[in-house]
């Protein structure tokens, strides 16, 4: 009995795991390990006295794109070196170690692409540097640490992290704003007569509404600064009322006008969006145009809450710039009124300049009005511009361009979108 109890322990001994009791409460290794993250790149775009002064440009990015002044100042305090790096190659090569900062505030407005500020202090090269001094063919960085592996019981807890209601395109750096899908109410349902009658808009329902995926949409028309970069990195010729090749002095925030659509889709091919529909436009300029709810039958009811501006269904001048405001040209961008910006934050949706849609100017579904221009020729234009009236510069209003053609009709400017992807 004894030998058999012994046979017993050992074979119980033998199967049971080699694991010990520390080893299987040890975390993972994976849980806390960490990389290092670029947090900003600033470019040497000036250097001084003596190569001690360095005056560093700093484009925004999501990291710190709403950044407040105070939260911008924190992050030169907590860190006083930095890596250098050569441009051409991205080598590092060598330390600043930053003494003083000198601020510049105009420079650190929120509707600025990029931050500029002066760093006085000394740089310390790399034994193999072959870059002794700083200059302009440098740029300086700073990184943070991140977690780049999470536990899978801790990724799979019903944690939802919403879309960045803003972003920073990275190419033209243009700020763009996020519009969320849904649902959509298009037009108007007073006016028969009119181009941009709906039938249905009255009984909205899922049979006749328009389902539209998110998307991001330009917080403001692209400008002629913007449009003159883009013609020079790609040896573009300039419009022809553009003067000696340059658009006119002081006016480099003001929307480009008088471009023809094909023009437009070139510079949406080099930045890499596209042009909106016209539907798509709309949506961005008023909202969704409906509200679903869900009656005591449990049917679904739609409550209309369709606007005729962006700001709401009385005409402001002051934050709509057309004939009735008797400015008489456009407006800087960014002298436009933020009061009037549409529901998901768009700003100039409303008069100063017309802008560019991808849409067949095309009759609308269920509507019969007869006109010659409806078909596949021309483009719908939509906002109206300074020139036009206000009752032009509805967001349901609707125009069109191409006469004789998409390559010569200059009749507007443009702002561009970008699909959201999960």
């Amino acid at each position: 009995m004894k030998n058999l109890l012994l046979i017993l322990f050992v074979l119980g001994f033998a199967m049971a795991p080699l694991v010990s009791q520390e080893e299987t409460s040890e975390e993972s290794p994976f849980a806390s390990t960490k990389k290092k993250v670029q947090l900003w790149k600033g470019e040497v775009v000036g250097v001084y006295k003596n190569r001690l002064w360095i005056k560093v440009r700093i484009y925004r990015n999501q990291r710190i794109s709403k950044l407040s002044l105070n939260e911008i100042k924190s992050l030169f305090v907590e860190t006083k070196e930095f890596p250098v790096y050569q441009k051409l190659t991205d080598l590092k090569q060598g330390v600043l170690v930053v003494r003083d900062i000198v601020w510049e505030e105009k420079h650190i407005n929120k509707k600025n692409q990029f931050i500029e500020v002066v760093l006085v202090g000394d740089y310390k090269p790399d034994l193999s540097s072959k870059m002794k001094e700083i200059t302009t063919d440098a740029y300086i960085s700073s990184y943070i640490e991140e977690d780049f592996f999470t536990e899978p019981d801790a990724f799979f807890k019903g944690r939802f992290t919403p879309p960045r209601k803003t972003v920073f395109h990275p190419k033209d750096r243009k700020e763009m704003v996020l519009v969320t899908r849904g649902l959509f109410l298009y037009g108007q349902g007073t006016d028969p007569s009119s181009d941009s009658f709906n039938p249905y808009f009255l009984e909205p329902k899922p049979s006749n509404l328009k389902e539209i995926p998110s998307f991001y949409i330009d917080k403001y028309e692209v400008t002629n600064a913007e449009y003159a970069y883009f013609l020079k990195q790609t040896n573009t010729q300039s419009p022809p009322h553009w003067i000696g090749g340059k658009y006119p002095e002081g006016e480099g925030d003001f929307p480009v006008v008088h471009l023809t659509y094909r023009e437009v889709e070139k510079y949406a091919s080099w930045v890499g969006k596209r042009i909106p529909t016209e539907w798509e436009w709309e949506k961005a300029a008023r909202g969704p145009g409906v509200i679903e709810f869900t009656n005591r039958d449990e049917t679904l009811g739609y409550q209309i809450i369709a606007t005729k501006y962006p700001f709401g269904d009385e005409y402001d001048s002051l934050y709509c710039n057309t004939r009735e405001s008797k400015i008489g040209k456009a407006q800087s961008v960014l002298e436009l009124s933020t009061e009037g910006a549409s529901p998901y934050g768009a700003i100039g949706m409303c008069g100063n300049a017309a802008e560019w849609t991808s849409s067949d100017y095309q009759l609308y579904p269920g509507h019969h009005i007869k006109n010659f221009s409806f078909g596949k020729i021309y483009k719908v234009i939509r906002g109206g511009s300074y020139s036009d009236s206000a009752k032009n510069a509805t967001a349901s209003a609707r125009s069109y361009g191409g006469i004789p053609n998409l390559s010569e009709d200059r009749r507007a400017g443009f702002r561009l979108v970008m699909d959201y992807r999960d």
